[in-house]
């Protein structure tokens, strides 16, 4: 009896291609591999700037001399090529039917900023082949090395398309902002991805804040929430100020961190590119310790109330 597509060949699929990037957690390891590290950008709901976080904070990056590659790999709507202002000939589908090898549908966004765009569509990915995926997947193995850092901008909520590429990183940066069903959704998918792999490493990225005070608070209510009802790592990876500047950078089709580098949101991103260039292969908390003891009273505030 053969085997029909359906939506778990999808991610199946998915999953092969993260493997790679999983094995860096693990005794598998090699030290070439721990030269770079990968990041999946991820939200639980649309609306919440997760494409424009992936790419400021890929573009902050880059500015600190880092190489960078951030990888499209948002299935539904996938618009870095237009927050970045390039033009994609070609993409992952290329690739596929052999038009292309990988290498050759990388863009340069300039300042040591490279773009992998995917233009493969869901249905592209139930339909490859086993020697399509092998091919696929070893080819991004190889592209990988060449890169201090690679993001994944893995698209929003809980569809295992979603997931799978979240999880194809240990660290996953979880971009939520101050509204209540963000909070929730956010919550719902960290739950998801911790359920199927209890190793993931999570960071939470408060976006669209009015001070840093509201950050703070709001990673002090949902840290809580986790530490009660799931087993999870989760560091506070800072906030992004509310900023006029994100609308204008996304009409000129730039980075804001580039267009507008002394924007407050520009140095929000610029603080935690700090903190990930300051930290080992494998990162460690963000936190500083006057925060992590203001966590730790949080949390004990939670769970007594």
């Amino acid at each position: 009896m053969t085997a029909s597509h359906c939506p778990t060949d999808q991610a199946d699929t998915l999953r092969q291609l993260a493997h790679s990037a999983k094995k860096r957690g693990g005794a598998e390891e090699s030290p070439a591999a721990e030269r770079h590290r990968v990041i999946s950008v991820t939200s639980g709901k649309r609306g919440v700037g997760k494409s424009s976080v992936a790419v400021n904070l890929a573009q902050a990056l880059a500015q600190t001399g880092q190489r960078v590659l951030v990888l499209d790999a948002d299935l539904e709507r996938g618009d870095l090529c237009r927050l970045l202002g390039v033009q994609a000939p070609g993409g992952l589908i290329q690739v596929v039917t052999g038009e292309k090898r990988l290498e050759e549908i990388v863009l340069s966004a300039g300042q040591g900023l490279d773009l992998l765009p995917a233009t493969l569509k869901l249905q592209h990915f139930q339909s490859l082949s086993p020697s399509s995926r092998a091919a696929l997947q070893q080819g991004l193995e190889r592209l990988e090395q060449g890169y201090d850092f690679v993001l994944i901008d893995a698209g929003t909520g809980i569809a295992a398309n979603v997931t799978s590429f979240a999880a194809a990183a240990r660290e996953i940066l979880v971009v939520v902002t101050p509204e209540a069903t963000s909070i929730t959704d956010a919550y719902a998918l960290i739950k998801t991805l911790s359920g199927r792999d209890g190793s993931l490493r999570f960071r939470l990225l408060v976006n669209g804040c009015r001070d840093a005070a509201e950050g703070e608070a709001l990673f002090g209510k949902l840290s809580a929430i986790t530490g009660r009802f799931l087993e999870v790592s989760m560091d506070y990876s800072g906030c992004i100020l509310q900023d006029e500047s994100f609308v204008e950078s996304v009409r000129r089709q730039g980075a804001l961190c580039r267009l507008y580098p002394e924007a407050p949101a520009s140095l929000g991103f610029r603080a935690l590119a700090q903190h990930l260039t300051s930290e080992g292969p494998h990162g460690v908390a963000l936190l500083p310790l006057d925060q992590v003891v203001r966590r730790k009273e949080w949390r004990n505030h939670e769970l007594s109330s």
